[in-house]
């Protein structure tokens, strides 16, 4: 059973739409999970304004780095750095810890429910697209991607951070301390392991994207064990 995609669509792309879809579930649900921790709605208000612009900066130039400059298009990775910069900004701008910390949380949470509605977009638009692929459920394209028959990597992308945003908002609602650095680390994981099986990764020992997911897993779990053995020392 394969799946047919044909990529010849009309003057709407469906890869622009599904980003501004990503974009406007992430920043509401961002928002509101700012408002409901004690942010003042002034500052949230600002950091969904400000989030979009620095995102699709971010986006542009961790893409322009990948490829030399050669490149058209948006890196994730990329996108998700944006996300933060503009976290950490309005943190800065609050002069609230506190404020900084849930402002951070918050953003963390939402980036994988972000992440899995622009793979949607990938997957009508036959970008980011899998590996050479014939088995059930193969993906079918015909149009301006090619005739190709590829792994459905992006459907598999979607569903997985999909599932890890509703793990961080169980963390989240629960009010667990490692709720930024799982998730984060959950995010690498998938990523990291799911970039095997994209065509852009044959031939490739290991990926720009994987290089990040490994850089950030290491930063995550550092922090964790310095904050057990910070809470460790405190106790005694």
């Amino acid at each position: 059973m394969t799946i047919h995609i044909d990529t010849d669509h009309g003057p709407i792309p469906p890869y622009a739409v599904m980003l501004i879809i990503s974009f406007i579930a992430g920043l509401g649900v961002q928002f509101l999970l700012n408002v409901k921790s004690g942010v003042k709605k002034s500052i949230a208000g600002y950091g969904t304004i400000l989030a979009p612009p620095m995102a699709a900066f971010f986006a542009i130039l961790v893409m322009q780095l990948y490829t030399g400059g050669k490149g058209v298009g948006v890196s994730s990775v990329g996108g998700a750095l944006g996300m933060y910069m503009s976290a950490f900004t309005m943190a800065l701008i609050s002069r609230d810890r506190s404020c900084g910390r849930i402002l951070i949380e918050s953003c963390t949470v939402t980036l994988p429910l972000m992440y899995s509605i622009a793979k949607l977009g990938c997957l009508m638009a036959g970008c980011c697209h899998g590996m050479d692929y014939s088995g059930p459920l193969a993906l079918e394209y015909s149009g301006r991607a090619g005739e190709i028959c590829v792994f459905p990597v992006q459907i598999a992308e979607s569903a997985a951070f999909l599932v890890i945003f509703v793990i961080a908002l169980v963390m989240h609602a629960g009010r667990r301390h490692c709720t930024v650095p799982a998730v984060i680390l959950m995010s690498a994981a998938a990523k990291g392991l799911l970039d095997f099986l994209r065509a852009s990764h044959t031939g490739k020992i290991i990926s720009l994207n994987q290089i990040f997911c490994i850089t950030a897993a290491v930063i995550c779990a550092g922090a964790v064990i310095y904050q057990r053995k910070k809470r460790l020392a405190e106790s005694v």
